[in-house]
């Protein structure tokens, strides 16, 4: 034992770790393409002879089926050891074993049984990197895998057919008959016009026949897996995150949680989760975990090991302060990315002379004719349709497009499902809106999409958000959350770090490219008080990364 982890070190010297598992999955597609080449072509007669001596010939086809079905799973495998998959490594390790097995017993291949005892040597001493679980079914990786079993088959029909002695069929194939051939008995109808004349050409067809089947289901059930994900219980999922948002949610952002565009990581109890995306092999989790208090710290610590398990960096974006201590004492460091602009609308006043533009522009729209109008779900179809037409003109404007993750976009079964306030001339031609969303903060209402017409006179938010304020302060609301200012620098008295000091710096003065001051001093006619939101990660080295990861997930996907 003590020899066998002395060789392990001098491999990993020689070899370092993240080349041995590329190696390792290098290994394993040649071994299953070496399977696959070695029952092509008959054995060599005097080991043939050999092993009929002690096998009869139903047990050797036999170990030439599998050696072809371990073959086809060690090529498809090669992705997963190159992912580095718990799983895979022990099939693969079993398949290696197997191999080393047939080999022997269907023609005496030692040298093909020396390359699976070489793959299965690799796996092992390179055992403590395949620490990856499997991740959740999704199509696009499906659709991969699909295209590669299809591959294998069609490669090995065509390969078989190139290869295989005239005598065998008394045909010499042509590349071209090849590829029709094969065609033909992977349609599973196979040609009339080609009979074997040996036992061996018979097994060949009999193969050509398993592997093509073996494709076929393989690829059902690849594409079934993310079916059964997606329609049976990723519904289940996001049901349960709703269920737990609305019983301990604690922020705006929790509303957007439950979006199809998350992935839930789920407590053992059920009562507490995790919505995250992966980008830039990044999981980013929305805001802070949802759920009991007490368990908190228990799912952020499981959440880092699952993280790691998938060799994904992890990030925690636009966390509140009430749990920092928590990240804290499990490793995690803190950057202040912004601030949420606070509308208190008890305190809120138009009073002023800091106020007098604001009420002297609201005041000339008043007396244009421009007034408010409210809409409750479900949003009639016409209005709706005059509210994709400034949706669509709004987008027109430099600068703006659809983002996701932690905002929402212009979708009519979400838009009608959410109560809408907006401004209107006096011709009853909406110019601007605001929809309104949950927040689950007690208390506190926010809003999603702020959109205006192009042509819209200027000051029109301005006029629907005072005139909001003062219907929301009319309902009994407390306050208006007007969304984060990013890098706004801080407050007086405010702890910060050097290195949260200098990023922010860094961002304010690069302002020509962000537009942070723009965005701050808009809010800042508004905010009553700010609150700060937080990035959480793990390494200095990490913020470059996760900034691009942001920006990965944030982006939408084409339709």
């Amino acid at each position: 034992m003590d020899e066998l982890k002395s060789l392990n070190r001098r491999l990993l010297i020689i070899i370092p770790r993240s080349i041995a598992v590329k190696v390792a999955a290098l290994i394993t597609l040649g071994s299953g393409l070496v399977n696959l080449n070695s029952v092509i072509g008959p054995g060599l007669p005097e080991r043939m002879a050999l092993l009929r001596n002690v096998f009869p010939l139903e047990f050797l086809n036999l170990s030439r089926f599998l050696t072809v079905l371990i073959g086809f799973a060690l090529v498809i495998s090669s992705i997963n050891i190159y992912n580095r998959k718990k799983r895979a490594f022990k099939g693969v390790l079993t398949l290696a074993i197997l191999s080393i097995v047939f080999h022997m017993s269907k023609s005496l291949d030692y040298e093909e049984a020396l390359f699976s005892l070489f793959l299965a040597v690799m796996l092992f001493l390179s055992r403590k990197e395949f620490t990856v679980k499997s991740s959740t079914p999704d199509i696009q990786t499906g659709v991969i895998r699909v295209s590669i079993s299809l591959l294998i088959a069609l490669a090995y029909g065509i390969t078989g057919f190139w290869f295989l002695d005239r005598s065998q069929f008394g045909i010499n194939f042509t590349i071209s008959n090849s590829i029709r051939e094969t065609l033909l008995f992977f349609s599973l109808q196979g040609d009339p016009g080609i009979v074997p004349h040996t036992h061996h050409a018979q097994w060949f067809l009999d193969s050509l026949y398993l592997v093509t089947v073996t494709a076929l289901v393989y690829s059902l059930f690849t594409l079934f897996r993310p079916v059964i994900y997606i329609f049976r219980i990723l519904p289940g999922e996001r049901e349960l995150a709703r269920q737990i948002v609305t019983n301990h949610g604690r922020s705006s952002l929790d509303y957007y949680k439950f979006w199809p565009d998350k992935s839930f990581f789920f407590s053992q109890t059920q009562q507490t989760f995790i919505a995250y995306r992966v980008g830039g092999n990044y999981a980013l989790a929305l805001g802070d975990p949802v759920g009991p208090e007490d368990e908190i710290e228990g799912i952020i610590r499981d959440f880092a090991e699952f993280c790691q398990e998938n060799g994904w960096g992890i990030g925690f974006h636009q966390t509140i302060p009430d749990f920092l201590p928590v990240y804290n004492r499990l490793g995690f460091r803190n950057l202040k990315i912004g601030d949420d602009a606070i509308i208190d609308l008890n305190q809120f006043t138009l009073e002023g002379r800091e106020k007098k533009k604001i009420r002297q522009k609201l005041n000339q729209l008043e007396e244009s004719g421009i007034h408010t109008v409210h809409y409750d779900p479900p949003i009639p179809k016409i209005i709706l349709a005059e509210l994709k037409d400034i949706s669509d003109d709004w987008l027109k404007i430099p600068g703006r497009r659809e983002r996701g993750f932690t905002l929402g976009k212009f979708e009519q079964y979400y838009v009608q499902s959410t109560p809408v306030f907006a401004a209107a001339d006096r011709d009853g031609k909406l110019l601007g809106y605001i929809n309104i969303i949950p927040s689950y903060r007690k208390g506190e209402v926010t809003a999603d999409l702020m959109r205006h017409r192009i042509d819209a006179p200027n000051g029109i938010m301005d006029f629907i958000f005072v005139s909001y304020f003062g219907y929301l302060r009319e309902k009994g609301a407390e306050r208006f959350n007007l969304g984060m200012a990013p890098m706004s620098g801080f407050q007086e008295n405010e702890d910060a770090s050097l290195e949260e000091r200098s990023i922010h710096f860094f961002f304010q003065n690069l302002n020509f490219l962000f537009s942070f001051r723009g965005l701050k001093q808009y809010k800042a006619k508004y905010a009553t008080s700010w609150e700060p939101r937080y990035l959480i990660y793990k390494n200095t080295l990490d913020l470059p990364r996760l900034a691009l990861a942001i920006g990965k997930v944030s982006e939408l996907k084409e339709t």
